[in-house]
């Protein structure tokens, strides 16, 4: 599996810019990136009894304290990302507006005011 990311060459009428998004190694990126954000983790602790069943993985950080240096940090990871494709694209518009979109979301989600909120029903108890 290893020699087949090694040998992976991206097609030759790929945009520069864009070329990453094409390596397999990618989609394995994507996968984790959506188990941790939407995924439903609990600490195996006894002690814990279930407390943390209903929360994401966000939820969970710092025992639900917002504001935390682990919660700032990990805000702005996304912003930093979003200035860096940013300047790799060029500014080009149609990347710009999907960087821009996606951090919104991803900033958004992880105000203070959004813990435990449920938006179209996601992570939703049933």
């Amino acid at each position: 599996m290893a020699n087949l990311y090694v040998t992976a060459v991206p097609t030759a009428d790929l945009n520069r810019n864009t070329k990453w998004f094409m390596y397999p190694g990618n989609a394995s990126l994507f996968r984790s990136l959506i188990t941790f954000s939407t995924g439903r983790k609990e600490p195996h602790l006894p002690k814990t009894r279930g407390i943390y069943n209903r929360l994401t993985w966000w939820e969970q950080i710092d025992k639900g304290k917002q504001l935390t240096r682990n919660r700032k940090f990990l805000t702005v990871v996304p912003v930093v990302l979003y200035l860096i494709a940013s300047h790799t694209t060029d500014y080009q518009h149609p990347m710009l507006i999907f960087n821009t979109l996606a951090v919104m979301v991803l900033v958004v989600a992880k105000f203070p005011n959004m813990h435990k909120v449920r938006i179209f029903g996601i992570n939703a108890d049933k």
